[in-house]
């Protein structure tokens, strides 16, 4: 019996749920970015070409209602597959074999850990899962060539699942954040969504950070910049390009970083470019195309470790460098310890001015980073070193934006405040400096 041919639509960007090379995969982000129906529709496509056990899992699961049982149904409805037959309690495609099973782990967990031969595990709403039951999860998918796969919004920094796999890099593991956006770019988000979307917006935008740009619930009080204030800077339209242009560079140190380059005019930021892998002198190629040759524009480079090497060659090159060590001292010593403090709090007292670009890691990175207060009782921006510990990249997106929009003053470069622990000594790094 030959299966019914269909045609499906399928976004490029859940192309990995088909790739088995991957030992994970992971889709978190906001509602209405298809990550769900995605997923279904490609377990169920795959179950048609091979014989596959795919347990369908969350933590709490107290009725077949509270799983994808009902999604993969309407997928396979919708689609007209003949094949599969579905049940109450299980799926099963009727030529290859394929069984979908759906299972809570939390009051499952030994039937789960004695369930033979899962070749794929599908969690849905993964933010919910606890790090107890990724321990009976994990090790019990174990046959040759399985995989699991989580889909979900988080709901704090340290949801397990985003800790284990999107913090941490892993090996054979697939992340990509996915919002309303990748729908609408190939036209496919609905009318009905972007209804609820705007009106989530109208009403709170904490609510429509959570929910539809897949941010976590709450922000922290020591975070430097709100949330809300984010969103309204990149949600602002009424920013005049009126005012002198400046650039900022925040210079890759380390294998993971990013070379930025921003550029402003007045209040509005009107340019991004994102380099990786560079040496020095292509880099400042680079900058010059991004300064459109002209050698007045103020350009403020990130000068603390391989930075300088920028400095220094684009100095020689005649441009208008204004080199900013983010460890020296504030302009305004009795409020803040060092420069990259003062200039994360002047962003914060200007925001309700300024024009930002809507970018879901730039809003991450600019409402993450967190402050205390010292011993003097000044205002302390918490070290690069300390964020990274809390899982998080280097915050190359914030740091630039926060020097764009910073004006220091003139300070000897004597002025150091040697207590300031930032990565500023690495001297490894994405370029390959000639000094």
């Amino acid at each position: 019996m030959d299966q019914p041919q269909v045609k499906i639509q399928f976004v490029d960007e859940f192309k990995a749920l088909f790739d088995r090379s991957y030992r994970n995969i992971v889709y978190y982000g906001g509602r209405g970015s298809g990550k769900s129906q995605h997923t279904g529709l490609a377990l169920i496509l795959r179950g048609r070409t091979e014989k596959l056990l795919i347990l369908c899992t969350r933590e709490l699961q107290n009725t077949i209602a509270d799983s994808v049982h009902k999604l993969l149904k309407d997928i396979i409805d919708r689609y007209g597959f003949t094949d599969y037959e579905v049940t109450e309690k299980v799926i099963r495609n009727t030529i290859t074999g394929t069984t979908f099973i759906f299972k809570g782990l939390r009051h499952n967990a030994t039937e789960i850990k004695s369930t033979e031969g899962i070749d794929i595990a599908w969690v849905e709403e993964a933010q919910s899962i606890s790090e107890a039951s990724l321990k009976v999860l994990i090790p019990t998918v174990r046959k040759p060539g399985s995989q699991l796969i989580y889909t979900f919004n988080r709901r704090n920094e340290l949801d397990p699942v985003y800790v284990r796999y999107v913090r941490q890099k892993r090996a054979r593991t697939f992340t990509l954040k996915v919002n309303y956006d990748v729908l609408e770019r190939h036209g496919l988000f609905p009318a009905e969504l972007r209804e609820e979307m705007e009106a989530d917006k109208a009403a709170s935008l904490d609510l429509y950070a959570h929910v539809w740009l897949g941010e976590p619930e709450a922000q922290g009080d020591n975070a430097i910049l709100n949330r809300t204030k984010v969103l309204q800077a990149m949600d602002r339209k009424e920013v005049p390009e009126e005012g002198g242009v400046e650039i900022a560079v925040d210079v890759a140190r380390m294998g993971n970083d990013r070379s930025v380059l921003k550029k402003r005019k007045g209040l509005r930021l009107t340019a991004t470019r994102i380099y990786t892998k560079l040496r020095t002198t292509d880099l400042c190629d680079r900058i010059e195309e991004f300064a459109e040759y002209d050698k007045d524009v103020p350009i403020k480079i990130d000068d603390t470790g391989v930075g300088g090497g920028v400095t220094d060659e684009m100095l020689k090159r005649g441009y208008n460098v204004i080199p900013i060590n983010f460890g020296a001292k504030a302009s305004d010593p009795d409020k803040y310890p060092n420069l990259i403090s003062e200039a994360w709090f002047h962003l914060a007292s200007i925001i309700d001015s300024v024009q930002l670009e809507l970018d879901d890691e730039l809003l991450m990175e600019l409402t993450s980073r967190q402050w205390k207060m010292d011993n003097a009782g000044r205002r302390r921006v918490e070290s690069k070193d300390d964020y990274k510990k809390r899982g998080f990249r280097s915050p190359d997106l914030a740091d630039a934006t926060v020097m764009l929009f910073y004006n220091p003053q003139p300070a000897p470069l004597e002025d150091y405040s040697g207590d300031f622990d930032d990565d500023d000594a690495f001297t490894e790094g994405l370029l390959d400096a000639d000094f």
